[in-house]
């Protein structure tokens, strides 16, 4: 049997910003996302990834993927 420690919130919070970075290219203080925001989301068991979705989805973010399509890039 193994545990998973804890991540620590500074930690938590990088990964968010690299989820929002490979999924939108902008990161949580470009998002304007608050400490209290990630931590709810962290406390909730959310993935940074889950988490930069949602988000993204929420706010109506097109994904670098969504806008490469759009211009013909891939």
């Amino acid at each position: 049997m193994t545990t998973e420690e804890p991540i620590s919130f500074i930690d938590y919070w990088d990964a968010v910003d690299a989820a929002m970075l490979k999924f939108f290219g902008i990161d949580t203080g470009d998002a304007g996302i608050g400490a209290d925001r990630i931590a709810a989301a962290q406390e909730e068991g959310d993935t940074p990834e889950d988490f930069a979705l949602w988000f993204g989805e929420k706010y109506g973010l097109k994904t670098i993927a969504e806008w490469k399509a759009e211009w013909g890039r891939t």
